[in-house]
């Protein structure tokens, strides 16, 4: 996720339009990737992994991907100059192809009757538990755009995507949330344990996940769990936490029902929220209406809308006045989205 962006809703947030990537918006991608400067980890920062990345949204599409590598990317984009502003990537199933890794908070116990003595311990278990959960990740929102909701409009925007081709998608979603960095912007959880498996630093073992290189966490990680009193009290207490410049997205995932079930990043022990993937807000509480052509007038409110399939998918925040199973929104609004009057928008109540 962005370690910049934070939850708020700001009318700006109209200026914004969400829409699935297309082949030729590599170049802009890759300009992401490199602003980003690591915080989108899971991309290598190269053109060619743009659009090999842009390449298999083609092909989930267009139906032709496997299970292994279906996904979807969408695109933040200013209405106003048409720049590609943001993005959030969406996985249908993790870890079908290579271990999809994390560790899991857990407890032993050791006690001695002997000694009428016992001691209650915090580990950390390395495990595969989320294998096959959908993920999104990859949610970032350039510089020049923060503030201005685009990190909340991405967030539903992925929502109602799923609502749309919900068979494709698991049962459960998580998310991983960036864990808290010192002034240096190093991890003193990564510190205290992966520096000490690894002859690269956090930011090489990144790179080599992006380039899909996983096997070697497995190799190279310690097997046995990882005792938090044995850490150092300052990588103890970054377990489970999550970057101080992210935490406002937290309560907005968090309302979309977004939990945390004990699972953390194995890089940086940064949170890793998930959720039932039938109960997301914007799935469960959206619904399709039909787009009537009106300016909303009393009676209207604000709605997340999105409309349009495949490649053709857009999400926007405008207002609509609601009447039995229709949605009264503006002409401009029904352009921008690229629908016709008496079309199928799904709406969501901001």
């Amino acid at each position: 996720m962005s370690r910049h962006e934070q939850a708020s809703l700001p009318a700006s947030a109209g200026r914004f339009i969400v829409r699935v990537a297309r082949a030729d918006d590599a170049a802009a991608f890759h300009a992401l990737v490199i602003e980003a400067d690591g915080a989108l980890e899971r991309h290598a920062e190269s053109p060619e992994a743009s659009r090999a990345t842009l390449e298999r949204v083609e092909r989930s599409l267009a139906g032709k991907a496997s299970d292994a590598e279906r996904g979807y990317m969408l695109l933040l984009e200013d209405c106003a100059s048409g720049e590609v502003a943001g993005c959030v990537q969406l996985v249908c199933s993790i870890g079908l192809d290579q271990p999809f890794y994390d560790y899991r908070l857990g407890k032993i116990v050791h006690s001695s009757s002997r000694l009428q003595s016992w001691r209650c311990h915090d580990v950390l278990y390395l495990c595969n538990d989320l294998t096959g959960c959908s993920e999104l990740h990859s949610l970032y929102v350039r510089r020049a755009a923060r503030g201005m909701g685009g990190a909340a409009l991405l967030t539903k925007a992925a929502q109602l995507f799923i609502a749309g081709r919900l068979a494709e998608f698991a049962p459960r979603t998580i998310i991983e949330m960036h864990g808290v960095r010192g002034p240096d912007d190093t991890s003193p959880f990564w510190e205290a344990v992966g520096r000490h498996f690894f002859k690269v630093d956090q930011r090489g073992a990144e790179r080599l996940v992006a380039q899909g290189r996983k096997a070697f966490i497995a190799e190279l990680m310690p097997k046995h769990p990882v005792y938090l009193s044995l850490l150092p009290e300052s990588a103890q207490a970054t377990v489970g936490g999550i970057h101080p410049v992210v935490a406002g997205l937290v309560p907005l995932l968090e309302q979309d029902g977004f939990h945390f079930e004990n699972h953390v990043d194995i890089f940086d022990a940064g949170m890793v929220l998930e959720a039932h993937t039938r109960t997301l807000n914007g799935v469960a509480n959206s619904r399709e209406l039909l787009a009537d052509a009106d300016e909303a007038g009393e009676g209207a409110q604000t709605w997340w809308l999105a409309a349009g399939e495949g490649e053709g998918f857009r999400v926007m925040v405008g207002a609509g006045a609601p009447e039995g199973e229709c949605l009264s929104i503006s002409p401009e609004v029904m352009r921008r989205l690229g629908m016709v009057a008496g079309g199928k928008v799904r709406a969501l109540a901001v």
